[in-house]
């Protein structure tokens, strides 16, 4: 009979997740997001095209901002793009958040729910959950009538 030790699972777990890198994480579990290279600075609003190119993707506001640990509201606006211009606003649309930490390799435990705004191409986004201190990527997916496209917005949440 093979038995795992608890002790031994915890230890992983948390080694999968600490530092332990140079760079933005240190040794003691801290992060260092003056080094973070790969980071978005935040700034409202923060544009993005879409990956595809048919859509732009624009931050709006977000709550707390600089986005931060735990539960954070975006509100997100979202326009047809075309040859690089900003056009229609883009309503009735199916919008999947999805917060990584590439470094970590997890998601976050918690599911944003989406509402769209009275104002035409706006949503809001709550919670982003960023679970812990870290890079975070978090990619928004949208998919309308006339096809789909997505954005990743990178930032940087600190220690303490």
């Amino acid at each position: 009979m093979r038995t795992t030790s608890l002790l031994g699972f915890t230890v992983l777990s948390l080694a999968a997740c600490g530092g332990g890198e140079a760079g933005p994480d240190a040794d003691d579990g801290s992060v260092n997001c003056a080094v973070e290279t790969t980071a978005d600075t935040f700034v409202a609003p923060l544009d993005k095209m879409g990956t595809d190119g048919k859509l732009s993707f624009r931050l709006l506001s977000a709550t707390p901002a600089p986005p931060a640990r735990y539960d954070n509201e975006w509100t997100l606006q979202i326009t047809q793009l075309a040859n690089g211009v900003a056009g229609a606003p883009v309503t009735g649309a199916t919008i999947t958040v999805s917060p990584f930490m590439p470094k970590h390799g997890h998601g976050s435990p918690k599911d944003a729910v989406i509402t769209e705004l009275s104002t035409a191409g706006e949503y809001k986004l709550t919670p982003v959950y960023l679970s812990m201190p870290g890079l975070w990527e978090t990619t928004i997916n949208v998919t309308t009538a006339s096809g789909s496209d997505s954005a990743i917005f990178r930032f940087c949440i600190p220690s303490g």
